[in-house]
């Protein structure tokens, strides 16, 4: 017997009983001469009608209940969906860093909410079209996800890493010093030129980037920071690629300085 029987059975079981009680009552109030054919009718009028409505009541009840589950489960499912929406409006599908709107974002409430000096680095992997028009874009994605993991194992907590565009990428590294700074560049440069990626059987590319840094001063916005970086960035590539090319002072009147030179 399920549990909606064994429910309607004894609901209906008191319905039953309370129903001759009443009756007993009543009846000796007003007409005690047809007490025992009350008390005898009584139970099986009750019956009769509890019996339908005790079940229709109880099995509301359960649809209810299930419908309420099957709710509770649509709603989870839908904070899951929600959830990777938001992770998919904010990272870049491929390498799963930031895109470059959440990236920006991300820098200026930095900035905004922590009152500590910082410096912004833009990376560009080496040679990427010349990667994709002989080894095939298979390979130039590898050699960014490649670029993405030396960056992921090198920086700190707390550090802030988008996709820009391409092969671009940009890093914020809050509250460092200068020689903080080109010590984690440096550490990236190097790791990623250790890495190399078989492109046929036997045949390897070693992968290099080459990156340009400036200090991040408050009175430059996240724009103006990456159009110095790209300055120091191309320099570098300029200079042969492979290379980390800083340009991090403010004069003292505290105007920026067009200084391009390696940390």
């Amino acid at each position: 017997m399920n549990i909606l029987a064994k429910q309607s059975i004894l609901v209906m079981g008191w319905a039953v009983v309370g129903s001759q009680v009443v009756t007993y009552a009543i009846v000796q109030m007003l007409a005690p001469d047809y007490l025992d054919t009350a008390v005898k009718v009584s139970p099986m009028v009750s019956a009769f009608v509890a019996a339908p409505l005790t079940y229709a009541f109880f099995r509301q009840n359960v649809k209810l209940e299930e419908s309420n589950k099957q709710l509770a489960i649509a709603n989870q499912a839908l904070g899951v969906e929600t959830e990777i929406a938001k992770k998919e409006a904010t990272l870049d599908p491929m390498t799963n860093v930031l895109n470059r709107t959440h990236f920006v974002r991300a820098i200026e409430e930095n900035r905004s909410t922590k009152d500590n000096a910082g410096f912004f680095l833009m990376l560009d992997a080496d040679n990427f079209k010349q990667v994709n028009d002989t080894f095939g874009h298979a390979v130039g994605d590898t050699v960014l996800l490649k670029i993405t993991d030396v960056m992921r194992s090198t920086l700190r907590e707390g550090d802030i890493v988008g996709r820009l565009g391409g092969e671009e990428f940009g890093i914020y590294l809050p509250g460092v010093t200068r020689q903080q700074a080109y010590e984690i560049a440096e550490r990236i440069r190097m790791r990623v030129e250790d890495t190399s990626i078989e492109v046929e059987q036997g045949e390897f590319y070693n992968v290099t980037v080459s990156i340009g840094a400036v200090f991040a001063a408050k009175q430059h916005n996240v724009t103006q920071l990456m159009q110095m970086a790209d300055r120091n960035l191309y320099r570098a590539k300029g200079k042969g690629r492979n290379q980390v090319v800083f340009d991090a002072y403010l004069s003292k009147e505290g105007t920026y300085q067009t200084r391009y030179q390696s940390a």
